[in-house]
């Protein structure tokens, strides 16, 4: 997976259309320049050199300040979810005899901790917009996953958020959060033959849907929200308010279907969150009382693989292609079986 700017290859447009998916995304709250280089560059502005070095001095000292104080929680954190460590947790808690009501305490003390380093780590929870526009298309993963919520506590986090208000959360959050940080791209080139029979097939029953006027039997109308731009003007992808990024989206879904494009090597592109944390508690099973905390860090997921990150996933269900593969094996198996009788 490979990261790149935040424009366009010169190639992708023609293959993939005229019309252009813009993404509208929130900047991220940091300064995408190197430590050392800021320093220098604002130590330059002042113009007597005992100033500038003690300009430098103070820079030092507020970097060690800022240091120990992520030092110092840091430690904190982790030597309390040393006690809900997946592993080892449950004999630590073991050994230290806690009650039940001061276990209840401590896991919310280190959830304290952990949410409080990731808004100082600028890193945000995933909204229910965010999860929509995931949801909204496919880039390389092309199998339908759901979150088995049956296996998912919704005690501990409902304890949290409930003490602790926090705004635009999802929908989800008594049972997981999802953090991310940073934005990317990855851009991938390929010949996607089985991911083009598979929009084939699903263009094709979707048409069918709606010339037999059956589509409100079978597909469900998802609420869209207003988060992504479809625009053909060139000039609004990496522009615009300065407290927005519109990032081009070039996928299979949206490809014209032409020869060239069905056999030929196309590049798709999706933005990417450069960091994802998970955190969730599986289920205690009955008769059990399983304290574990689970923490799970990803880079670089394209965010129409969003997928790729949820806990406790569903067995996947079928793709277009292998329903057809299905109906197909079943009919030669019912002619071949007339054929014998």
């Amino acid at each position: 997976m490979s990261a790149a700017g935040a424009g366009p290859g010169p190639g992708a447009e023609a293959q993939m259309g005229k019309d252009r998916d813009v993404v509208r995304l929130e900047r991220e709250s940091v300064i995408p320049v190197m430590k050392p280089k800021l320093i220098m560059k604002l130590a330059y502005l002042i113009e007597r050199e005992n100033d500038r070095e003690e300009f430098v001095k103070l820079c030092k000292r507020m970097e060690y300040t800022i240091r120990a104080w992520y030092h110092l929680q840091f430690d904190d954190m982790m030597e309390l979810y040393a006690l809900f460590d997946p592993v080892q947790g449950a004999k630590k808690l073991q050994q230290q005899n806690f009650s039940s009501e001061e276990i209840d305490t401590l896991e919310q003390n280190f959830l304290t901790y952990l949410f409080q380093m990731m808004e100082k780590s600028n890193f945000n929870i995933l909204s229910d917009d965010e999860v929509e526009l995931a949801h909204s298309g496919q880039y390389l993963l092309n199998l339908p996953i759901k979150v088995d919520e049956a296996k998912l506590d919704n005690k501990l986090l409902s304890k949290y958020f409930k003490e602790h208000h926090h705004d635009n959360l999802p929908e989800f959050c008594d049972k997981y959060v999802i953090f991310r940080r940073g934005i990317g791209l990855d851009r991938t080139s390929d010949f996607f033959f089985m991911e083009k029979v598979d929009m084939v097939i699903t263009r094709t029953w979707r048409w069918l849907l709606q010339k037999t006027r059956l589509q409100r039997l079978f597909l469900r109308k998802k609420k869209v929200k207003p988060v992504i731009d479809s625009k053909k003007n060139d000039d609004l992808v990496g522009e615009g308010d300065d407290k927005e990024l519109y990032i081009e989206r070039i996928r299979l879904e949206t490809m014209n279907l032409s020869l060239r494009n069905l056999i030929g090597k196309v590049t798709i592109q999706e933005p990417t969150f450069e960091e994802v944390i998970v955190l969730y508690r599986k289920k205690s099973p009955k008769g059990q009382d399983d304290r574990a905390i689970q923490v799970k860090h990803f880079k670089n997921i394209p965010m129409a693989d969003m997928e790729l990150v949820l806990p406790e996933k569903k067995n996947p269900s079928l793709t277009p292609m292998d329903w057809v593969q299905f109906i197909v094996s079943v009919v030669i198996g019912l002619v071949s079986r007339v054929k014998l009788v």
